[in-house]
Formats: structure tokens, C-alpha cells, sequence
């Protein structure tokens, strides 16, 4: 048997669970394409209770490759039964439907127009979704009456085929655990781009939380963090259904459905991962002390049904919340030829922090469905200044790329290459001349309303480290080329989104 047949063969390990019922009729008469109308939180009763961290046992979540034969059907009785609550009690906050809602409130709102905070592209990213999971998780513990539920997570960043493709607890038609607005199932392999080693390279070496998740959404117009916008963003494309009818890029393809879909929940349990993970990196990452950071709260409904208000030093620490990860991703090995390093010693000058270098002016450029390159010579200034960092002896340095506007009704993504000219979709991201993408999920399913739900004009960053910053001082000259990519990485039917300035500077 192959690996693929071996992985395929998965799908089927929830079969035996007889007393769990026919799951398939209810999951697929309960997964609809439409987009939701009205996302807006029940009503609460009365003022929200402050939520008290540090009072559940402290337990790991495990991969969903991983799970025992009782832990995956503890999760899956958990996910009938929230899908049950949709149908025997279709205003409970807790339900299926109403859950999902939760998110498609604070990712753009339903097609009347009202909408929550945005917690996409900025550093509400990572704790807004950390106690989204920490909740639904705990109603899923009490339905299944397991107090020792965990939510697994989807282990995308471990390299390899076992890992890199759709859990096989989620792939059976007759589970609840199932979602048919799919477009992949257990054995299609997560194109490398969005999660092989330079992808997981790149997130876990972020230099600091900024690049990594995020920043305030008062600066610049916000800003996403590689995580945001390599493999989660790409991930979730990946999984949801193209823009074909009847089902036009649903459920996981678009925010507003993403979290009807059971593996949402994995997925984002794997994007927490990863957060502890880049901590655990370096001594020098470190999270926002910021107090308004710190002290902001969002609103859930507990699994008692109770209105608590969360704050984001409340989850900080995930022990606060009952769980830690069994294992953290780790930096894949790098395959890069050693280099012969010069004795060298330079200050980064005034000159190179405040004139910035302009690869591409202040404009409305416009990317549709071909690779666009820019062009600059690199200038005494910053070649010395490339060249300490060529020689670790100087910070990295930073793309940037200015007023960003993605559509709010289409998922799109670009790769960016540095002094990579020839660069296409096809072209490998296992190259010192990749640096990231430029992606976002869609807010709306194509044709639906988006009024209110466009994505304002944001800052998109990249770093250059050592190595890339050796090619450019070999190359004197600066190339920075935008390579559009579908959710398979490769070259899309249609794409077009518009940005502003490129310009290099030293990361301060």
C-alpha cells in the first residue's frame, strides 16, 4: 500500500462508532453555502461576568494524526451534539451555527452590513482567536460531558506527507466531524509554498512580534504577520471550495463561513501553535507589553451560556486557560551553502534608516493574473548597509509594500521574490530569494454584498536576512517581483488587487 492509500485509508477510522448514529445526513443537511445575513451576538441578559483564568487543569492538546480511539470519539459525539443545538434550539449561542457566527462577527459581519472589531490584520490576530478556541472548546467538553476534551490541532508545520494534508478523522462522510464544502480530502498534499521549510522558516524567525503577528490596526492601516498571511491564510483557501456554483469558495474559503467547518478549529488550534512555538525560538521574541494590548476584552458566551468578557493578558499564558501543545514546531533544518563570512564592521547610517530606498513610487499599481517586477540600483548607503547585515553584523532588513487593497469578495495571494526576476507560480519558494506573500481570505462568497466589508488599504513587510542581503549586494541592484499565485500555487484564471509604494529600509 502506498502512503497516499495509507492516508486515504484514514478517513475511514471513525466508522466504527455506532452509538454515535448516521452522522452524514445531519452534517450535510446542516453545512449550507449561503452567506450569513445576521452575525450579530444574541442579546446578553445582562452585564458580562469578568472571566477568572487558572481554574482548569492544564492539559495537552494533541495532533488530530495522533488521537486515541476515546479521544476522537469524545470530540466527535462533542460536534453532533453542537450541531444538534442548531436544530432542537436554533437561538442557543452555543449551537453549531450560532457558533460559527462568532467569527463571521468579528471578520467582516453578515450581508446586513453590521459587523464587529476586525481582528484579521492586526494584533488582535493571535488572542482573539486563542479565546474563540478556548470557548467553543469548553462547550465541546461539557456536550461530550469529557471535562478532559482537548481541541486538537492540524500539524501542518512538521514537514512531510503524514502531516501536510487533511486529517483523516475529518475526511468521513458520516461523521460529524465532516464538511462537504470542501475541496481536498485526506491524502492531497498542502502545496510547499504555503507550509515547507522556508514558508515555517520564515514565520519562526520573524524578528519580532510585529513581523510575526501583527500590529495595531492605528498604525498604517494595520498590518498582517507572517503567520496571518502565509499559512493561515493559504491554508484555509487551500481547504475551502474553489469559485465554482453551487458552493462559490465556502466554508472555509471565506471568513464570514469559515467556522462552519469542523477544521477550522484544527487548523486555528495549529496557527495557536505556532505562537508559543516562535516564543520558544529565540530569547529575543517576546510578546506586545503594550497595556493596550494587554488590557483589551472581547465578549463570548461561556458554556454555561453565561456573557464573559476576556481579556488578552487573561490568555496569554495558555496554561491560564487549561491546555499547552504536546510538541512545538521547530525551524526545519536549513539546507543554505555555508558561507565564507568578511571581517567587516559598519554602522547603519541615519541616512539609510530615514531615506528609505523607493523601489516602486507612490502610485496605484495594479497586479492582475501576471508576475510584476521593480527595479532600482542600490545605492552606496544601503549597499554598506546590506553588506554589515551579510555579515551579521547589522540588522535585517525590511520590504515594504504601502497601501495594500485586497477585494473583499475574492481570496487572493501573491508570492514576493527578491532579485528573483524570472520568478513564477511555479517557481520554488525553497530559495533565499523568497520572502513572503501577499494574501487574505474573502470576506463574501463572489456576488454577494460586501458593502462594509472591504479590507481598508494596509501595510504589507517583509524581512531580508543575511543571505538574501549577500544577493544584493553581488547584484548592486535591488528586484523585487510580485508572482500571483491560486490556492494550489499556481497560476490563477483571475486575480487583481491594487498597492502603493515599495521601498527598502534597516529594520529598527
Amino acid at each position: 500500500m502506498s502512503r497516499r492509500d495509507a492516508l486515504r485509508n484514514l478517513a475511514k477510522l471513525t466508522m466504527g462508532f455506532s452509538f454515535l448514529g448516521n452522522f452524514g445526513m445531519k452534517a450535510l443537511a446542516q453545512t449550507s453555502p449561503d452567506y450569513p445575513v445576521d452575525c450579530t451576538p444574541p442579546a446578553p441578559t445582562g452585564p458580562a461576568t469578568p472571566f477568572v483564568p487558572g481554574k482548569l487543569p492544564v492539559l495537552p492538546r494533541k495532533s488530530a494524526f495522533n488521537l486515541s480511539t476515546q479521544e476522537i470519539a469524545s470530540l466527535t459525539l462533542a460536534f453532533q451534539k453542537l450541531r444538534d443545538l442548531t436544530t432542537s434550539d436554533p437561538a442557543n449561542p452555543l449551537g453549531w451555527l450560532r457558533q460559527s457566527y462568532v467569527h463571521c462577527w468579528y471578520c467582516g459581519g453578515g450581508s446586513d452590513g453590521k459587523e464587529g472589531e476586525e481582528i484579521h490584520s492586526s494584533w488582535w490576530f493571535l488572542p482573539w482567536h486563542r479565546c474563540y478556541l478556548y470557548f467553543l472548546e469548553r462547550t465541546l467538553a461539557k456536550l461530550a460531558n469529557d471535562p478532559n476534551l482537548r481541541l486538537p490541532y492540524w500539524d501542518w508545520s512538521t514537514q512531510g506527507d503524514a502531516t501536510q494534508t487533511l486529517p483523516g478523522i475529518y475526511a468521513n462522510s458520516s461523521s460529524s466531524l465532516y464538511d462537504a464544502l470542501r475541496s481536498v480530502t485526506t491524502g492531497d498534499i498542502i502545496p510547499a509554498a504555503f507550509v515547507g521549510p522556508k514558508a515555517m522558516k520564515i514565520v519562526l524567525t520573524s524578528s519580532n512580534f510585529s513581523t510575526f503577528g501583527g500590529v495595531d490596526t492605528t498604525i498604517n492601516g494595520g498590518q498582517a504577520g507572517t503567520l496571518e498571511r502565509i499559512p493561515h491564510n493559504n491554508v484555509h483557501t487551500w481547504t475551502g471550495t474553489d469559485y465554482a456554483a453551487p458552493n462559490w469558495s465556502s466554508d472555509m474559503g471565506v471568513l464570514a463561513t469559515a467556522a462552519r467547518d469542523p477544521v477550522f478549529f484544527c487548523h486555528h488550534a495549529n496557527v495557536d501553535r505556532m505562537w508559543p512555538s516562535w516564543l520558544a525560538n529565540s530569547s529575543t521574541h517576546i510578546n506586545p507589553s503594550d497595556s493596550s494590548w494587554l488590557s483589551h476584552s472581547w465578549n463570548f458566551y461561556d458554556e454555561n451560556g453565561v456573557w464573559t468578557s476576556i481579556k488578552v493578558s487573561d490568555v496569554v499564558d495558555s496554561k491560564n486557560i487549561g491546555y499547552v501543545y504536546d510538541s512545538l514546531a521547530t525551524v526545519p533544518p536549513s539546507t543554505r551553502e555555508k558561507r565564507t563570512m568578511q571581517s567587516f564592521s559598519a554602522a547603519i547610517t541615519d541616512a539609510a534608516t530615514k531615506q528609505p530606498l523607493i523601489a516602486a513610487p507612490k502610485a496605484v499599481h495594479t497586479l492582475k493574473n501576471d508576475p510584476v517586477t521593480y527595479q532600482v540600483a542600490l545605492p552606496k548607503v544601503h549597499k554598506d548597509s546590506l553588506t554589515a547585515l551579510s555579515n551579521d553584523a547589522g540588522p535585517k532588513y525590511l520590504l515594504t509594500i504601502d497601501g495594500v487593497v485586497l477585494p473583499p469578495d475574492r481570496s487572493v495571494s501573491a508570492k514576493v521574490y527578491v532579485n528573483l526576476p524570472t520568478a513564477n507560480a511555479g517557481t520554488s519558494t525553497e530559495v533565499p530569494n523568497f520572502v513572503g506573500f501577499i494574501s487574505s481570505i474573502a470576506k463574501v462568497k463572489p456576488g454577494a454584498s460586501h458593502a462594509g466589508h472591504d479590507h481598508g488599504a494596509q501595510r504589507e513587510v517583509f524581512e531580508i536576512d543575511d543571505e538574501l542581503a549577500a544577493i544584493l549586494v553581488r547584484d548592486k541592484v535591488v528586484k523585487i517581483t510580485i508572482v500571483p499565485v491560486d490556492s494550489r500555487s499556481k497560476k490563477p484564471k483571475t486575480m487583481q488587487f491594487t498597492y502603493g509604494q515599495i521601498s527598502l529600509q534597516p529594520l529598527k
